[in-house]
């Protein structure tokens, strides 16, 4: 049985060293919680493009690195 995009996205954040918590859906982007693993601390950034209409696992990776530059560069600031 093939993989939801929400697993797979959980699957790319365990490979980077966070673990996905919630996504939120609203009607014209999706915010996305995850959690460093080493740290601990929480991290919410926002997607345009909704999780579920992601349609391979290059645009997932994208998608990661994304989130992940979003949260630490509003966290630096």
């Amino acid at each position: 049985m093939p993989k939801t995009m929400s697993v797979l996205l959980r699957e790319e954040f365990e490979r980077n060293g966070y673990e996905l918590l919630d996504i939120y859906r609203f009607k014209d982007h999706d915010l996305v919680r995850f959690r460093h693993k080493l740290t601990g601390r929480v991290y919410v950034a926002s997607s345009k493009i909704h999780v579920s209409d992601l349609a391979s696992p290059e645009e997932i990776h994208e998608l990661v690195g994304k989130l992940v530059k979003e949260a630490l560069g509003e966290k630096e600031k």
